[in-house]
């Protein structure tokens, strides 16, 4: 499956005071895509061609797109990413983007956009040795058994991974659906080698003023892969990809692999 990336720097006359703030970037994202009509979102006709509908309105509730953003005092930057056939809808988000640009949002501060960057990126797999390291760049909520993971086991990650994708590519890329996998793949026993993850808890309040708490585990989990099939790197390249876990869509469940072969190389 074929993915569109756009990175984003922007700077903000002023700090937020946020520590997490993919919420904010997402409520960003929101403002300068909606259009400037009173026509109700579900009845018009559009919607398919409307990125604040693939945002915010997309009736299955399977969202074509994750995002992840980090700030460094007034500056911010942010990965859009959208998946699949709704592609076709990256033109007019960057052209959205560049209007809005010395607007204000971001706790109200001014802002400025100093770099954009969009292509397209095929799902690639991870490198993978004896060891692998995976490492959270923003919150994981992994449920399974109806209960947040804080050390999920590899066969709970790859379950995820192929979940996520199997679920977006149903729905916005059905040319690429199903990815079969064999069940002794998914039940791929890793012993944790080691480990330091911590809780961390998030609240946002949203336009219409309802409070959604955001749960997740961050840090890093060492895996030993010595006994493990070679399609395992490529389902772990689809969680990269794709972020996996709750709460994509508003920055939570992006992770990469290191190999940690290469690592003690280095």
């Amino acid at each position: 499956m074929l993915s569109t990336t756009i990175t984003l720097d922007i700077s903000t006359q002023g700090s937020l005071s946020k520590d997490f703030i993919g919420a904010v970037f997402r409520g960003w994202l929101g403002h300068i895509l909606k259009c400037g009509t009173n026509k109700n979102c579900i009845s018009c006709e559009e919607q398919q061609n409307c990125p604040y509908f693939m945002v915010f309105k997309e009736q299955t509730n399977v969202r074509p797109y994750s995002i992840l953003a980090f700030k460094n005092k007034d500056m911010i930057r942010g990965y859009i990413r959208v998946h699949g056939e709704k592609r076709k809808l990256v033109p007019k988000m960057l052209s959205e983007i560049q209007s809005r640009d010395g607007s204000k949002h971001f706790g109200g501060h001014r802002y400025r956009i100093e770099s954009i960057e969009a292509k397209n990126l095929e799902i690639k797999p991870v490198k993978m040795s004896n060891r692998i390291r995976l490492v959270t760049t923003s919150p994981l909520a992994i449920v399974h058994n109806g209960q947040m993971e804080m050390l999920p086991s590899l066969g709970t990650v790859l379950r995820s991974c192929v979940r996520t994708y199997n679920r977006i590519t149903k729905y916005h890329d059905p040319q690429n659906y199903p990815y079969h996998v064999a069940a002794e793949i998914m039940e791929s026993n890793a012993d944790i080698l080691d480990f330091d993850v911590r809780t961390v808890g998030y609240e946002h309040v949203s336009m219409d003023k309802k409070s959604i708490k955001l749960q997740g585990v961050e840090g890093w989990i060492e895996y030993d892969t010595s006994q493990i099939p070679e399609e395992v790197a490529t389902i772990l390249g689809m969680g990269e990809s794709l972020q996996i876990g709750k709460h994509t869509t508003y920055g939570f469940g992006g992770f990469v692999i290191l190999d940690q072969y290469e690592e003690d190389k280095a």
